[in-house]
């Protein structure tokens, strides 16, 4: 990794750039990531950041952990993706509306690109080896994109921007989630944290493929984190012809073959972007049917997954204002950058837009996620340079340099925000992990039929059908309170995705149809979580009917303090948060 002019502007004296550099002993090269500034102050001659081998380490290191240890947060995960997935490669698994023919909102296409695989690997390995080691697929390759994205920091923003976006990113809870998650605002996050990389090195053809995967493949409203790649090449570089080459090209790569082959699957032309734009966006109720939340929702989730990082990332622009008037003589930004505001337009776009819509989802924030660690890493380095040029006005003599002056509010925000990270992680392991493991006591079949795994009032706890220990087992629902509309089966048929079941709609409206009767369940997953009803009862405590194989705790929300079920303190949560039971029942009648 060579070191840029950018790199070589952030150690500077009085406004003037060092560029001498010892590049140690004739004929070999210094260690990656470590330079020896010759005319810098002396106490630092040594500016040292992870290299590209170590960079690369931590991260894989961090997202396959955060796929072996993570848990499902979101049901849309396992019903809109684990299941068809779990269709495409076994023949089984739970629809939803969304896959119905008649409305064909999600395209096929990103899982296959893992179906593919998946499918040769089923032959040799259990479903539950093969979900995680999706999973870790799913983390490795967020990890080479933020790889990425670390690079073109260290190119773009100084190596110690850079170095701080790794510390901050490494122990971030929303990065924990997010990375391993097989959704597509997940594959938006990784899409968008790589087209950005490459926009900033200078990679254009690159940068316009990889955001036209993210709309086309992944999100279609992941366009709008293109927009300030637009700006640049239109606008500002007026490099219209290679910005409307590299479109056309990405069209015939990317929205052909999904036509193709989503116009297959649902019997009838699809172009599933289109159809989520148009269902959220010109139907009368659009996604409002599933929830509205308050103007604060961001907020406080911003906060949960990123603590101090989304504090300083909101105040980055006012931070970024501030440190220019404070540090005037500062060497100015390079020419060959990219000017702050365009370089970090994508996150407050995006939170412009996604903070009005009235429904709104944790993982609606997902594709900004590397961007919020970024401006809180831009955000910390302006705070070390107005403190050393505020403590200069003090000072007769300038004797060290800021970052050395400073390195202890820099190490006092990366650790707060790293131990809160993992508070938060370790908190979501203990309170909500017990799904992802409760379903393990289950035997595997040796009957020729079919056998019913129930949900009821846990619906949304179910983590997919790759949890089940084989093919001889099916998951189904049982009446609760819920109103909502809940999957159905795929057909058994080979043209499965072709039919129209008449259960499905777009207006969240129950259908009884799916249902089963408890009594035809020969498992059933439930929780003593909430007060028992008609609907609801407590299944655990009939032990004529049911027999208990296995209990997990899980956090009763409602009961325990808000703070200590958020972050984990040893010894102090468990004392405020309460714990129910996860019960993995056996149906006594139907055995």
């Amino acid at each position: 990794m060579s070191l840029t002019a950018r790199q070589r502007s952030i150690h500077s004296k009085n406004g003037k750039k060092y560029a001498s550099f010892n590049k140690g002993k004739k004929g070999k090269k210094p260690n990656e990531g470590e330079y020896l500034v010759t005319n810098a102050p002396t106490d630092l001659r040594n500016i040292s950041y992870p290299g590209g081998a170590v960079a690369l380490g931590l991260l894989l290191t961090a997202r396959v952990a955060a796929a072996l240890w993570g848990h499902i947060g979101d049901c849309d995960e396992t019903y809109n993706y684990w299941e068809p997935l779990h269709y495409l490669i076994y023949g089984s698994g739970l629809q939803t509306w969304e896959y119905s023919p008649v409305y064909a909102i999600r395209s096929y296409v990103p899982l296959w690109l893992f179906a593919i695989p998946a499918k040769l690997l089923a032959i040799i390995c259990e479903p539950i080896l093969l979900f995680y080691l999706i999973k870790s697929l799913l983390g490795i390759l967020s990890a080479v994109a933020e790889f990425m994205f670390y690079k073109a920091i260290c190119f773009e923003f100084g190596v110690h921007v850079g170095r701080t976006w790794l510390a901050l990113s490494l122990p971030a809870a929303g990065c924990f989630a997010a990375a391993p998650a097989m959704l597509p605002s997940a594959w938006s996050n990784a899409l968008s944290t790589a087209a950005l990389a490459c926009w900033w090195r200078k990679r254009n053809a690159a940068a316009i493929l990889l955001t036209a995967a993210n709309a086309i493949l992944s999100w279609p409203f992941a366009a709008l984190l293109g927009i300030p790649i637009a700006i640049d090449m239109l606008l500002l570089k007026r490099h219209v012809t290679d910005f409307f080459k590299w479109s056309a090209v990405a069209l015939m790569v990317f929205l052909g073959p999904m036509v193709l082959v989503d116009s297959w699957h649902y019997g009838r032309l699809v172009i599933a972007p289109w159809n989520i734009v148009a269902y959220n966006i010109f139907t009368e109720h659009g996604p409002d049917l599933y929830g509205v939340e308050p103007w604060t929702f961001y907020f406080i989730n911003g906060f949960l997954n990123f603590n101090l990082v989304w504090v300083l990332a909101l105040s980055c622009p006012l931070l970024l204002a501030a440190c220019r008037v404070l540090t005037s003589r500062a060497a100015p930004r390079p020419a060959f950058c990219c000017p702050y505001w365009l370089s970090l337009m994508p996150l407050y776009l995006w939170l412009a837009v996604f903070m009005l819509q009235p429904h709104k989802e944790e993982r609606f924030l997902y594709p900004v996620y590397s961007m919020i660690v970024l401006c809180g890493a831009i955000s910390l380095d302006c705070l070390q340079k107005m403190w050393y040029a505020l403590s200069c006005e003090l000072r007769t003599q300038r004797r060290r340099h800021y970052l050395t002056h400073t390195a202890s509010l820099f190490w006092l925000c990366v650790l707060a925000a790293g131990f809160t990270g993992l508070s938060r992680i370790v908190a979501l392991y203990n309170n909500y992990h017990a799904p992802m493991s409760i379903l393990n006591s289950l035997p595997q079949t040796n009957a020729d039929e079919i056998l019913y795994v129930c949900y009821g009032k846990d619906w949304y706890r179910a983590p997919s059908s790759f949890h089940l220990p084989d093919e001889g087992y099916r998951v189904r629902f049982i009446k609760s309170q819920f109103k909502g509309q809940l999957p159905a089966p795929f057909n058994d048929n080979w043209n499965a995705t072709r039919l129209i079941q008449p259960h499905f709609n777009d207006h969240n409206e129950e259908s009884s149809l799916t249902y089963l009767k408890p009594s035809q369940c020969l498992y059933l997953v439930d929780s003593d979580i909430g007060e028992a009803n008609s609907l609801e009862p407590r299944y655990a405590s009939d032990n004529t009917t049911w027999e208990i194989i296995d209990t997990k705790p899980i956090l009763d929300a409602e009961k325990s303090h808000k703070i200590f079920r958020a972050f984990y303190l040893p010894f102090i949560s468990n004392k405020h948060c309460v714990f129910a039971n996860l019960y993995l029942l056996k149906n006594r009648v139907a055995a």
